[in-house]
């Protein structure tokens, strides 16, 4: 389906005001074709004393005659600008309804995209798509269609009327015409080339400066202010430089329109100077005429135009539906059914999992098979990139399986409704996020209808209620962008109270004490061992103090689970656990049998 077609579509629920609009164009057309007449009939009729073609102002004075032109003239001018500020008015409200459908149609299915797609996609350019690409349907059919027709009813209009007053005429200003279309069609072509040239550079540019914001505590540790304006002022340039070849280039097209326009001008000013002389055509003729001249042509530029605008705005749309038209890597099979009771047993059989690079497959988790009986504590350990926050992310389908399945009380994941399953998975991530909210609205993000009761006690377990009472509103408080207004360990404990609160049959903690000091530490995880309860619970661990009390212990190497068993016979069985064992057992010996990681 082409672009112009699809755009056509977020029209089609707005038909009747776009009905209504186009009925004011054509009454605004008509008025248009109307306005040099009060004026021949002031130059023929009053000047110079012709006979009134129509009869019913025949009997008038030639002062009464010249009141009623004026008059015309002034009603002409006025209900036209009455139907200008109506016709705005309904444009731009059905423009900007265009937009909003739009963007909740896009935001939508951003939202249901896997996390692959992200990894894959600078965030910044996702925004600049949502928040202005979107406005292309309305540059398309509000700035281009309306006054393309516009256009087109004067220039037939006009026409019509300027081929009934002088053929000849008429004729050499239609010879110009096939010559103005031409060049629309073959400039317009590249005109759509270097406007989507400038869209992507402006949002690589965009993608560039907010990468130095925020990382500016880091880019001002390294005292890297200079590299980073560097970088984004050859972001700028670079954008900049798009821009200024596509205002070059659109200049140099108006003026070879402007070039065109003049010629046709001058060719029916020569002829219908020598016919006025000639005493073929009255002044009032050539006052007529003229205008429609000066009239006529503006719509041909105006659709001129209107084609740049709208091939430069269909540059935006396609990048729109080039993210619309992607399919979700992780989305409902047909049939899929909602998850019921819970028990939380969860299997793995033979599962592997890998990401595209350049073509290649990079395999993250490679013949992973382990089965965890339901309320059961799996910990997770391995060295740095192991894939054990890859294997959790398996779970809530964030991504699924290349190969293998994974199960939860004996049914495939995948034969689950996304939501539902999601629904009875809570999750601390290791780097805590937090919206610009209040403390209260942030825990109760994953469950807003918890009551006050519930809501400390998640709190309270979390370790929350510690230093709410430091804080000026208690939960209450801003927290402030990215949680600013919070210490890292504390932004930390409002994330386990939101899984917590959210009382989920299958809690995941992704290292969530790493940011906490031993003693908090410790009395959170009194707090989660106790919301653990019933649960079937996955740690990726950071110490031993929860790895000790594991039902089930992973070990991950490089993408494959190497050791399976308790903590008592890992320790002793001389393979990767016992070496991170006895790693962190001599760099912390204070801390006793403390932590791996």
């Amino acid at each position: 389906m082409s672009v112009y077609r699809r755009v056509g579509r977020y029209l089609r629920p707005h038909r009747a005001r776009f009905i209504v609009s186009l009925a004011l164009v054509a009454l605004s057309a008509v008025l248009e074709i109307g306005k040099p007449w009060p004026l021949k009939i002031v130059v023929d009729q009053v000047l110079g004393a012709k006979p009134l073609l129509l009869p019913w102002l025949r009997d008038l004075d030639a002062r009464s005659l010249l009141v009623a032109a004026c008059v015309g003239l002034l009603a002409l001018q006025g209900t036209l600008a009455l139907l200008g500020v109506r016709l705005n008015r309904l444009t731009i409200g059905i423009g900007q309804r265009m937009v909003s459908d739009l963007r909740v149609q896009l935001l939508a299915h951003l939202q249901r995209m896997s996390l692959g797609f992200f990894g894959r996609r600078p965030s910044q350019d996702l925004v600049y798509r949502l928040a202005f690409d979107t406005y292309a349907v309305q540059s398309m059919a509000m700035n281009g269609l309306f006054p393309f027709v516009t256009a087109v009813a004067l220039l037939v209009g006009m026409t019509v009327v300027m081929v009934r007053m002088n053929p000849l005429l008429a004729g050499i200003f239609l010879a110009v015409a096939p010559l103005l279309f031409l060049t629309i069609r073959t400039v317009g072509r590249r005109m759509t080339s270097l406007a989507t040239e400038q869209r992507e550079s402006e949002s690589r540019f965009l993608s560039e400066a907010q990468r130095g914001m925020g990382a500016i505590q880091v880019v001002q540790a390294f005292t890297a202010e200079a590299r980073e304006r560097q970088r984004v002022m050859d972001a700028s340039s670079r954008a900049l430089g798009s821009a200024f070849r596509l205002y070059v280039f659109e200049t140099s097209y108006s003026g070879i329109v402007n070039v065109l326009i003049a010629l046709g001008t001058a060719g029916v000013l020569y002829v219908g100077g020598r016919l006025a002389l000639a005493g073929k055509l009255s002044a009032g003729d050539i006052i007529v005429f003229v205008t429609y001249l000066a009239s006529l042509y503006g719509p041909i530029n105006s659709i001129s135009q209107t084609m740049g605008l709208i091939q430069g705005s269909a540059a935006g749309a396609r990048r729109v539906f080039e993210i619309l038209d992607a399919e979700p890597e992780v989305k409902d099979a047909p049939g899929a059914r909602p998850l019921a009771a819970v028990r939380g047993e969860v299997r793995f059989e033979d599962v592997a999992f890998a990401y595209e690079t350049e073509g290649d497959r990079a395999f993250r988790l490679e013949h992973v098979t382990f089965e965890a009986p339901a309320g059961a504590l799996v910990a997770l350990v391995g060295p740095t990139g192991a894939g054990k926050s890859t294997l959790v992310s398996l779970l809530p389908r964030f991504y699924d399986p290349t190969h293998g399945r994974v199960l939860l009380d004996g049914t495939d994941l995948r034969e689950l409704q996304v939501r539902t399953l999601r629904a009875t998975i809570g999750i601390v991530p290791q780097s805590p996020v937090l919206f610009p909210a209040t403390l209260e609205e942030n825990i109760r993000y994953g469950r807003p209808e918890a009551t006050a009761e519930e809501l400390e006690h998640a709190a309270e377990l979390a370790g929350v209620m510690q230093f709410v009472p430091s804080l000026p509103q208690g939960l209450a408080t801003p927290v402030g962008p990215e949680g600013q207004a919070l210490s890292q360990g504390q932004m930390q404990r409002v994330t386990i109270a939101r899984a917590l609160l959210k009382d989920p049959r299958i809690l995941i903690l992704d290292e969530p004490t790493s940011a906490l000091d031993a003693e908090t530490e410790a009395f959170v995880m009194r707090g989660i061992e106790r919301a653990m309860e019933g649960r079937t619970t996955f740690v990726i661990a950071h110490r031993l103090s929860t790895v000790r009390r594991a039902d089930l212990l992973l070990v991950l190497e490089a993408g494959r689970l190497v050791e399976l068993g308790t903590y008592e016979t890992l320790r002793r069985a001389g393979g990767l656990f016992q070496r991170l064992h006895e790693a962190q057992f001599l760099l912390t010996p204070d801390a006793g049998a403390e932590g791996a990681s």
